[in-house]
């Protein structure tokens, strides 16, 4: 028999074991030690049942918000806290679900075996069932969603998706078609389904991953967009909003059959001098991989503060046309998106000054600009082997 789900009975338990009274509320809590420890005998040598039961009755004792069953191999799941509000029950051998807590706002189920789930409380926010690669349909999702993660399963459709998801990760499934799309949603990923075409894409949106499908088209989209991924789709056409992009967003589609007229249109558009549009990764039909620059200025500018960008983006116009200028905005594109640039404190201001340097002697600058047309790789490695090369070359200079 379920234990009586009674609020009131969590106030008077006064810890593991220990039961003074046996009121109505602590009877119910030894119901629920009961039927824990009953169900803690009856698994399999390979579960930590033990070590589940430890951690549900301190959860129950303390009235902790969130329990964390993941890791412990278990195979199913007995009755749960009824106050609980996180559930972590990832990675473990679970083939389908009790009911859920109402209370229940995060559920993190991922690296099991479900290929079903129970109807979800009526308040969750955040769900994570990836890695369930035999789930292959959710149940209706309730209106207060705002983050879904399903990836690595065998999804086929969608249910109709709440007002007020922001966040949508289904990649690695069957899906062939995606529903109407929220109008709060700021993240779509759906790489490597089979999708032929996309709904209307929300204004919202800031990061959109569709590579390895079947789109033959794009709709359009929108300009708050800042990383854009589709390789390895069947695009012949671009949409001219792709160019309405801010200049710091990163379009990538490697690995699509371009029409000629589309790359003529791309390469004439970003070698334009006034060009301020996106950094586009691409292929051409032979299959080498090329990318179209944003201008030299704007890539320098980027490393100095607000108040100084309007000079130095009037000196570094002077230099646009100068040999592997193209290979050097590129690479200081490169390097801004590195874990140093990111993370390391005064990493910009050390590159800002560098770069005045540069500006200032043509010598060291055709020095550097060819240096950095050796680092014509993308990954982390290269680039700052690249990097502590262009210091070198300063160090070097100063010394001669």
């Amino acid at each position: 028999m379920k234990p009586a789900h009674n609020p009131s009975f969590f106030r008077s338990f006064c810890g593991l074991g220990c039961i003074s009274r046996l009121s109505v509320e602590e009877q119910n809590i030894t119901d629920y030690h009961r039927i824990w420890d009953n169900w803690a005998k009856e698994g399999a040598a390979t579960e930590d049942r033990t070590q589940a039961v430890r951690l549900l009755k301190i959860c129950l004792a303390f009235q902790e918000p969130a329990l964390n069953l993941s890791l412990l191999r278990l195979r199913s799941l007995p009755y749960l806290p009824p106050h609980i509000q996180e559930l972590n029950i990832s990675s473990n051998e679970l083939r389908s679900l009790p009911e859920l807590p109402p209370s229940l706002t995060v559920l993190k189920a991922s690296d099991n075996r479900l290929s079903r789930l129970p109807a979800l409380p009526p308040h969750l926010v955040a769900l994570d069932v990836s890695l369930n690669r035999v789930l292959t349909c959710l149940p209706s999702l309730p209106s207060s969603l705002q983050s879904l993660s399903a990836l690595l399963n065998s999804l086929e459709t969608l249910p109709d998706l709440p007002p007020a998801l922001q966040k949508l990760s289904v990649g690695n499934n069957q899906l062939t078609a995606l529903p109407e799309l929220p109008c709060e949603l700021q993240e779509l990923s759906a790489f490597d389904n089979r999708l032929q075409e996309l709904p209307p894409l929300p204004q919202n949106l800031r990061l959109l991953n569709v590579g390895e499908n079947q789109l033959h088209r794009l709709p359009e989209l929108p300009q708050r967009l800042q990383s854009l991924y589709i390789p390895n789709n069947q695009l012949n056409t671009l949409p001219d909003s792709i160019m309405n992009l801010h200049i710091y967003a990163d379009v990538n589609i490697y690995n699509n059959p371009l029409s000629t007229r589309t790359l003529q249109a791309l390469q004439r558009l970003t070698s334009s001098p006034d060009y301020h549009g996106p950094r586009i990764y691409f292929s051409m039909s032979d299959g080498q991989q090329n990318t179209l620059h944003r201008p030299l200025a704007d890539a320098v500018t980027a490393w100095f503060p607000e108040n100084k960008q309007s000079d130095v983006s009037q000196i570094w116009h002077a230099f646009e046309h100068e040999e592997h200028a193209n290979t050097f905005s590129a690479f200081l594109d490169r390097l801004s998106d590195t874990v140093s640039a990111r993370n390391t404190s005064g990493f910009r201001e050390q590159v800002a000054a560098w770069l005045e340097k540069l500006s200032a002697s043509a010598e060291l600058r055709q020095q550097s600009f060819a240096v950095a047309a050796d680092a014509t790789e993308s990954c982390e490695d290269r680039v700052a082997l690249t990097w502590n090369n262009l210091r070198k070359t300063l160090l070097v200079h100063q010394a001669s």
